[in-house]
């Protein structure tokens, strides 16, 4: 019975920590090795029940981006976007989204606000563009990391992400 137990709670112990630290992308706890070394039943029982403890204490890991979020962001705003990103996840060709919020600038120029909270500043101020609270655009990417909004008349601008 006492082996049947102790071979219960070393399963138990090994695997809820391994599957912990999969999940977060870690490996097992080096604390978790010394207790499988430690010969008493006692004792190694205190070390699995006080580094589970410690486990389940630290806060759960961030869930990874979603492609839509990391559509656009550069700088500051992609930065803090790497810091969760997961390196096998596919990147969007476009992006399409409902005008949630237009604000104009100072110097021209528009600021629209995605309904997914996406915010895009137009660069170049000396084109007009229609565009409306409401209406679908697509964002899509040009080059050397440029990318252009898209309107619902068919016209196009030459914008960057700022949040």
């Amino acid at each position: 019975m006492r082996s049947f137990l102790y071979s219960a709670a070393l399963a138990a112990a090994l695997m809820v920590p391994n599957a912990l630290r999969a999940a977060q992308g870690e490996a097992v706890s080096p604390a978790l090795g010394k207790c499988v070394a430690e010969r008493d039943d006692a004792r190694r029982l205190a070390c699995f029940d006080a580094e589970m403890a410690r486990l389940a204490s630290r806060p759960p890991a961030p869930p990874p981006p979603t492609p839509e979020e990391k559509f656009g962001a550069r700088g500051n705003v992609a930065r803090k976007i790497e810091q969760r990103e997961q390196p096998q996840e596919p990147r969007l060709e476009k992006l399409e989204g409902t005008v949630s919020a237009i604000a104009t600038r100072a110097g021209g120029g528009l600021v629209v606000t995605l309904d997914n909270g996406q915010v895009w500043q137009q660069l170049a101020t000396g084109e007009g563009f229609r565009l409306k609270v409401g209406d679908q655009v697509t964002l899509k990417p040009g080059v050397l990391g440029s990318y252009f909004l898209e309107g619902p008349y068919g016209r196009s601008m030459k914008v960057k992400r700022v949040k």
